[in-house]
């Protein structure tokens, strides 16, 4: 019986040390300009987001209707529908989760899929403006780090 209480005891102290920790909890992403998160993607496009379909615990596969590619060409057709993995809700640096919206995306390649985050995200035309080279793309993105 006292090796219960204890156990009750130890998980009680966890569970107090996650709520605790719950505030701490946030998306962190590394400060670049756009040029620079062009330059480390495999991919960047504009997409218009079709879908969110949950993939278990605070997964998700987002679907974006391509508008403009603007590396990753070879991979990625304008027009196609491109299934991007990432996480869900705004302290696990999920991708924006609203229907219709436009948006850039930094898009990483590996184990055969594309995957994403709010921390790899722009405006289209920062995402514009950084594969022109131009010097608007050179200040350091207000609203996300990509």
């Amino acid at each position: 019986m006292r090796g219960g209480r204890i156990a009750i005891a130890v998980v009680a102290v966890a569970l107090l040390g996650l709520v605790d920790a719950g505030g701490a909890l946030a998306c962190s992403c590394l400060r670049s300009t756009p040029a620079e998160s062009l330059a480390r993607s495999d991919a960047a496009i504009v997409g218009r987001l079709l879908a969110v379909e949950p993939r278990g615990a605070g997964q998700a596969v987002y679907r974006y209707r391509v508008l403009r590619v603007f590396r990753g060409a070879r991979q990625i057709e304008r027009g196609s529908s491109l299934a991007v993995h990432g996480n869900r809700g705004g302290a696990a640096c999920g991708l924006p989760e609203r229907t219709g919206a436009r948006l850039g995306l930094f898009l990483e390649r590996a184990r055969g899929r594309w995957s994403g985050s709010l921390c790899g995200t722009v405006s289209p035309r920062r995402l514009r403006e950084a594969a022109q080279g131009t010097r608007a793309a050179a200040s350091a993105d207000p609203d996300c780090a990509g």
